[in-house]
Formats: structure tokens, C-alpha cells, sequence
């Protein structure tokens, strides 16, 4: 209560001045590490991907900017501070930083099977390590997930009104029809495509190394994993911003 009555009078002592943020360009991507296509399993792609590749398969992983993810859902990330795009801030900026900051880490992941009877990739045991010690687990869908949670993430700051809730559905839905989806298995000649989330990165951090464990190759006759393989792949985290225009106080 104070603290607010404090903010009025010094709006109105200082001749009812507003506040211009400043405008920031914030680039922030993530680039596969060039040192890991010595191996002969993996492969740096010039589109900025890094893949796992087998006789038979090969899972692409394409680290995703938000620019990429709101251009994936456009309507839902044009609504300014009310944009509804699962993973991202849409077109708000944050008026004290002057950009838009990330609301996760995503990777789109694609498993294409040419020969495999059918595979396996559980996007929830999927962990993201950092060079600062971290281990990063990734966001499931619904409450029970063990770790992260989509829902639980939303359903914390979502507000009492019916357009919160309508804007917690709607965000729901478009996480529910992009995620990688739990015991999705790809059989032979086919392939399928997710995102899967992880918590933002600290501004510090410069390298990442992807983890998806457990990947299953191979079955037995009762349907339990006989092969599995753990794909790790190693990114750089690159981080640029140029000040546009700086921050000032205009008199009205």
C-alpha cells in the first residue's frame, strides 16, 4: 500500500513524466558444436541441426528460436502480453529490458525410421545439461508428469477471469498438438516430428549437451525395450544484443 502511494506522488511531483524503455535487438540461438560430426553417428547439418544417423535412422534435432516458434503459431503470438503461443512471449516486450525474453528452451525433434520394426523416443526422459552444472529436465504435457509440466506451469500464473481460462485452453491446445508426445511409436517407413521444452538458459551459459535417453532401437516379442541408446547432442549457446534507442523520461 505504501510503496504504491509512494509511486503516484513521484509521478505527480515530477510533472506527470512517463517512462520510454529502451529498444533492444536480442538475438538468442543456440548452435550445434561442430567438434561432435567428427563422429561418424553424428552429423551437423548446414540449416543448424545436428542429427544422430544410423544405417536405417536418423533423429534430427533442431534447436528452435522464437521467431521460428511464433511463426509456427502466428495468431497466437500476435496478442502482445495476451499471446497464447505455448512457448513463447509472443510479440511482447518486457518494457524494463526492452526486449523479448525466453520463456523456455524447445528443440524440434524428428525420428525418421527406414528399417527399424519401430522405435521409441520418450520425450520425458529427455534432460538438458549445462556448463554451469545444471541438469534441465523436460516439460511433459498434463499435472502428473514426473518433473515439468505444461499445465502446471500455466495453471500457476493463470488468472480467475474466463478469458484466463480460455487463454489457459488455448495454450494447451496448440502445446497438445506440437509437443513430442509420450509412447509415440515410429514403425518402419515413417517418421514424426515434436517439440520438446526445457527451462530457459542463464545468460552464462555458453554450452549445452542434449541428452535423449533411452531411445529404443529394438523389442522383444513382448513388447519391452530389447536395444536402447542414449543420443547426446552438444550445442553453443549464442547471445547477441545491440541497443537501438536508449531509455528516457519525457515530461507531459
Amino acid at each position: 500500500m505504501h510503496l504504491g502511494i509512494t509511486l503516484i506522488v513521484m509521478v505527480f511531483a515530477s510533472g506527470c513524466s512517463f517512462f520510454i524503455p529502451p529498444t533492444i535487438l536480442y538475438k538468442n540461438e543456440l548452435i550445434p558444436r561442430s567438434a561432435q560430426g567428427a563422429q561418424e553417428q553424428y552429423v551437423v547439418g548446414a540449416d543448424g541441426s545436428a542429427s544422430y544417423a544410423i544405417e536405417g535412422l536418423r533423429v534430427k534435432v533442431e534447436p528452435m528460436t522464437d521467431d521460428q516458434l511464433n511463426a509456427l503459431l502466428p495468431e497466437d503470438s500476435s496478442k502482445g502480453a495476451f499471446s497464447t503461443n505455448p512457448y513463447t512471449y509472443g510479440d511482447w516486450i518486457d518494457p524494463l529490458l526492452g526486449y523479448r525474453p525466453k520463456r523456455f528452451t524447445v528443440f524440434r525433434v524428428t525420428v525418421i525410421n527406414d528399417i527399424y520394426a519401430k522405435v521409441l523416443l520418450d520425450p520425458i526422459k529427455a534432460l538438458l545439461y549445462t556448463d554451469q552444472g545444471e541438469v534441465l529436465h523436460s516439460y511433459g504435457l498434463p499435472s502428473f508428469s514426473p518433473h515439468k509440466s505444461f499445465e502446471r506451469y500455466y495453471r500457476a500464473i493463470r488468472g480467475q477471469s474466463g478469458n484466463e481460462f480460455y487463454r489457459f485452453d488455448l495454450r494447451m491446445g496448440n502445446a497438445r498438438s506440437t509437443a513430442y508426445i509420450e509412447n509415440q511409436k515410429v514403425f518402419k517407413g515413417e517418421k514424426y516430428a515434436g517439440l520438446i521444452a526445457f527451462d530457459p538458459l542463464n545468460e552464462e551459459v555458453r554450452q549445452v549437451r542434449l541428452v535423449l535417453k533411452n531411445f529404443v532401437l529394438k523389442f522383444d516379442a513382448s513388447g519391452q525395450p530389447l536395444e536402447t541408446v542414449d543420443i547426446a547432442l552438444e550445442f553453443e549457446q549464442e547471445i547477441a544484443t545491440e541497443k537501438v534507442r536508449q531509455a528516457e523520461a519525457v515530461d507531459r
